[in-house]
């Protein structure tokens, strides 16, 4: 194959340095010693991409450095799975993307205290650092004025693109019109904000799997018992998060087929640990001392709550819990691994994976690919007995 000479491979510039009594010269003309020819091979293509202004095909690029088709389509593809390379939506273009690393991406965590959140953003910074990305951690502290105060900062700080996690709707469109006038694209979690990227779990999905197994729970240990059924609400989350608790409950109907709908308490946990436990101790007070409860809880924190309101009244023997948003959580693990738990079984997000799916995507925007306005999370029913034989004794 000849080579063009729009670039010199890396071969030709050691071979220039040797002519030119560089010190890692040999007489026999063969490579210098340690020249690793497979990683020369990867760099001819990134001289290749850098020496062009326009998008390359990939015979372009092979003839250009000098290699086999075949060779060069696995040195791009690994380059692509890096993030140096972009192909185009058709494939069959490449350009280079090294630019990308420069990127300034700010990021407001929901509330840095818990355990969902701590994953969440631990698995985003690990992302960065491989991607050599710069992330400016800021703490939204689970309160609507915080995360408003957070957006201001990281306006000024000029930054390229902002991931917002933060638990309030109605505060939703006032960051997303700071964002917009500022001309920052906005990717969030969770919780949708106008106009941005949205990642985060199919919440109706997640609960009717919830619901499901809690309805089955009763039919096979409660039958005959007369039971109530608790729904711990998040209001404040807006309509996505209550889609959790609209999801359990057509779960358990799609079960109980003669449910009696009197039987269901709608109760607003406030997604936070006192306000499960403040609302699970309200219905407790008006139960019979028999009567049974199955409790659908929105997220981990209401979970706990309603778990510790449960066992301060001595209830767990009557009671059955679902979590809607298992971390895991070290408590909630704990929970799952005593056999008289209330807690029977969770659907977990694995908040761990989030950044490897969230950064990806931001940097596809930035880069000016196609992003999905929506991406789903993960998600996967845990019950009782399935985690406790898990986990090494």
């Amino acid at each position: 194959m000849k080579r063009t000479p729009q670039t010199a491979s890396g071969r030709a510039i050691w071979q220039a340095a040797r002519q030119s009594g560089g010190s890692e010269s040999r007489s026999d003309g063969q490579p210098p010693r340690y020249y690793v020819e497979l990683l020369g091979r990867a760099l001819d293509v990134l001289d290749v991409l850098r020496s062009s202004r326009n998008e390359l095909r990939l015979t372009d690029i092979a003839e250009r450095a000098g290699l086999h088709v075949s060779t060069t389509f696995r040195l791009l593809r690994t380059l692509e799975a890096r993030g140096y390379v972009l192909r185009d939506a058709k494939g069959k273009r490449f350009k280079l993307c090294l630019g990308y690393r420069t990127y300034r991406i700010g990021y407001a965590q929901l509330a840095g205290d818990q355990p969902f959140v701590r994953k969440v953003t631990q698995g985003l910074v690990d992302t960065a650092e491989k991607s050599r990305v710069q992330l400016l951690v800021v703490d939204n502290q689970g309160n609507p004025d915080q995360a408003l105060r957070n957006a201001d900062w990281l306006i000024a700080q000029k930054v390229d693109f902002v991931i917002e996690y933060q638990f309030h709707a109605r505060v939703g469109p006032v960051l997303a019109n700071r964002f917009r006038e500022a001309g920052i694209p906005t990717l969030a979690i969770d919780i949708p904000i106008p106009g941005a990227i949205h990642f985060g779990a199919d919440n109706y999905a997640a609960g009717v799997l919830g619901g499901e197994a809690l309805a089955r729970f009763a039919e096979r240990h409660w039958e005959n018992r007369r039971f109530r059924i608790m729904l711990l609400e998040s209001k404040d989350a807006g309509s996505p998060t209550q889609m959790r608790v609209t999801g359990s409950l057509d779960g358990i109907r799609s079960v109980l087929s003669d449910l009696n709908e009197k039987l269901v308490l709608h109760r607003n946990g406030k997604g936070t640990e006192v306000g499960g436990y403040a609302a699970t101790r309200g219905v407790i007070r008006a139960l019979r001392p028999r009567e049974h409860l199955l409790i659908a809880a929105a997220n981990d924190n209401s979970a706990r709550g309603a778990i510790s309101a449960i066992r301060e009244a001595g209830r767990e023997p009557f009671t059955a819990i679902i979590a809607q948003g298992w971390g895991p959580d070290e408590a909630l693990d704990a929970e799952l691994l005593k056999p008289d738990s209330p807690l029977i079984g969770a659907v977990a997000y694995f908040p761990e994976r989030y950044g490897a799916r969230i950064l990806p995507l931001v940097l596809q925007y930035l880069n000016g690919q196609p992003v999905p306005p929506g991406s789903y999370a993960e998600h996967r029913l845990i019950m009782r007995n399935e985690f406790r034989s898990s986990v090494p004794n």
